[in-house]
């Protein structure tokens, strides 16, 4: 991003200073009495600078503070930003408050940062709300909720994965400082080599300057995966739809937390009094993935042709009989409000317990995984070793 940077000269108490400052730093900012000169410094390049969802988590929990205190949403915002030391979010603030006080674009305002869509889409959900001050709890709470998610998967997957690399490291040393050794020494006899010893040793011809070609291979065949993913709409919907099945926990999962944020939002926005149609509608706009996107327009388009909730809902293919089972009550007695929030419960549900099954079971099957390639070297190379050893005693 292009910055224009202006050096300011100024006097204070007898003294010659300087500051330099952005284009929208001296539109904002105070400026120093005694100004000498303003200078333009020319452009340089500012790469985005990732705002955490961690530090708009914290700053969303003390923006909900301040307002059930009953202070203004401008004046809450005032108080965050004079408290902010940090200037990129503090200028962040800024943006995000001018958009809901003046009614500007959340989304134009956040093109500059590095912010999770998520978050863009749900202020976004917010400002169109009309009732900010409310639903900014929903949204501390929401954001709260999704960072707990990514740090109990993250802790549920830490352990694996050091498992995984401490392997790694000790199959590249087995590879490049034993085997040589013993290959020798099996070459130089004449004892036949089991299944399991040839296949070691394949391997280890095709480590080294072969490994480090697949691994470049396989990396740029991602690459042109994800552009192709981007651009065509088709594979899309076939990758999304792979990317929330129910056959495998990590998917079940992103199916599973997608679905919870989706009726929340929903959720919110018929609390806001916004009539069924609008509300699925816009809540759409969370969703990532081009399968759950379309099926959701489709749901959309039966209710705009006149068919009932609980037909749209059950033509979808999307959700099971329980799910249905309250669409079609809440249709009946007129409480879709009640049934969408039951609907959101039973989807943290599912998520919270399939990822308690998950971190049940992860550790065990990558302990499987790492013992079954560790009898595997044990009989390619020792099991021939002893039995070497007893030919040469005979």
């Amino acid at each position: 991003m292009l910055r224009n940077r202006y050096k300011i000269t100024y006097q204070e108490k007898g003294v010659i200073k300087h500051k330099i400052v952005t284009k929208n730093e001296l539109d904002r900012l105070k400026l120093p009495k005694n100004i000498i000169s303003i200078k333009s410094l020319g452009f340089d390049i500012q790469l985005f600078k990732k705002i955490k969802d961690s530090k708009i988590k914290d700053k969303l929990y003390e923006l909900t503070l301040m307002l059930s205190s009953n202070i203004k949403l401008n004046q809450a915002f005032d108080i965050l930003i004079k408290n902010e030391k940090d200037n990129h979010f503090k200028e962040f603030l800024t943006d995000i408050k001018n958009s809901f006080i003046n009614s500007i674009d959340i989304r134009k305002s956040m093109k500059k940062y590095s912010v999770n869509p998520l978050i863009i889409s749900l202020f976004k959900l917010i400002q169109d709300s009309g009732n900010i001050s409310e639903n900014i709890k929903f949204l501390s709470e929401l954001t709260r909720e999704n960072q707990e998610i990514k740090g109990n998967f993250l802790k549920i997957m830490l352990y694996p994965m050091v498992l995984v690399v401490t392997f790694i490291f000790a199959l590249i040393g087995i590879f490049e400082f034993v085997l040589p050794n013993f290959e020798s020494l099996f070459k130089g006899t004449n004892y036949e080599m089991s299944i399991a010893t040839k296949t070691l040793f394949l391997l280890k011809d095709i480590s080294g300057e072969k490994i480090i070609i697949a691994t470049i291979s396989i990396f740029v065949l991602i690459i042109i995966f994800f552009r192709v993913y981007k651009n065509n709409n088709r594979l899309r919907v076939i990758a999304d739809n792979l990317f929330i099945k129910d056959s495998f926990f990590v998917t079940r999962l992103n199916r599973l937390k997608i679905l919870y944020i989706y009726f929340s939002v929903v959720h919110i926005l018929l609390k806001n009094r916004y009539e069924f149609l609008e509300a699925i509608n816009k809540a759409k706009v969370l969703l990532n993935n081009q399968y759950l996107f379309d099926k959701i327009t489709q749901i959309e388009n039966l209710l705009k042709s006149g068919k009932s909730v609980s037909f749209a809902f059950k033509s979808s293919g999307l959700f099971d009989d329980i799910v249905l089972s309250l669409i079609d009550t809440g249709e009946l007695t007129n409480s879709l409000t009640l049934v969408v929030d039951e609907i959101k419960k039973i989807y943290k549900r599912r998520f919270e317990n399939s990822l308690r099954l998950f971190s049940i079971m992860i550790e065990p099957i990558f302990f499987i995984i790492i013992m079954t390639l560790i009898l595997w070297i044990i009989f390619a190379i020792f099991v021939p070793l002893w039995s070497m050893n007893d030919l040469l005693r005979f």
